[in-house]
């Protein structure tokens, strides 16, 4: 009777194994060797173990750093309308100075200031490739911005004291001596205030989109 019963209980212990408390998995007999397929792994360090690993790759989606497409598209933009201008009017800058002589407006005492106009823009443009990689949301990206915007404003200004026969003539001097739209009537004033109305739409965005994303995701965060 000893030997019937120690035999019929064998297969009951060997279809009932020890089971795995933190996968809820049959633990395997000695021996075993997973197969060398590359099988789906997944759960076999548990259930909890899986969830956990789904959840921080869910987190390091949600806190991925935002590129700012739109913004840094904006920079590069205002950086080439600094940096074409400027090569134009370093290229001839006696041409560039004697444009502005003939608007009359600044005073003699600052026409020898003109001469580090073009290079002026030239480092302005430099400064806005730094702005459009890693300085868009520091304080540095943000002043930098702000001076562009300055002075394109200044800009601005200074061409509302030039009269319309003296631009016609003579140009605006933003292309160095090169004029656009000459043969309309006012053309070269409308082309250089549509021009920096455009270039301070970009810097609004350049300015606010960031922080406009960034405001976006603290609420769906």
């Amino acid at each position: 009777m000893t030997g019937i019963s120690f035999l019929s209980s064998s297969p009951i212990r060997d279809a009932n194994p020890p089971i795995d408390s933190g996968s809820g998995l049959p633990i395997p007999p000695p021996g075993h060797r997973e197969p060398a397929d590359g099988g789906d792994d997944s759960f076999s360090k548990g259930m909890d173990s899986a969830s956990r690993e789904h959840d921080a790759r869910s987190r390091g989606m949600e806190h991925k750093p935002p590129r700012y497409l739109f913004a840094r598209i904006s920079v590069f933009l205002i950086m080439l309308m600094w940096v074409i201008p400027g090569f134009l009017k370093i290229k001839d800058m006696s041409a560039f100075v004697n444009i502005v002589e003939k608007h009359e407006v600044l005073p003699e005492r600052y026409e020898p200031l003109l001469w580090w106009v073009g290079p002026g823009e030239l480092v302005m443009g430099l400064l806005l490739v730094f702005v459009m990689g890693s300085e868009l949301r520091k304080p540095f990206g943000k002043f930098v911005l702000l001076l562009s915007m300055s002075a394109i404003i200044g800009f601005t200004y200074y061409l509302s004291l030039v009269s319309d026969a003296v631009i016609m003539e003579s140009g605006c001097g933003c292309l160095g001596d090169r004029r656009v739209f000459a043969g309309m009537e006012n053309g070269p004033r409308y082309f250089a205030y549509g021009k920096n109305l455009i270039l301070l739409i970009l810097h609004v965005v350049a300015l606010v989109g960031p922080a406009i994303v960034d405001s976006r995701r603290k609420q769906a965060g």
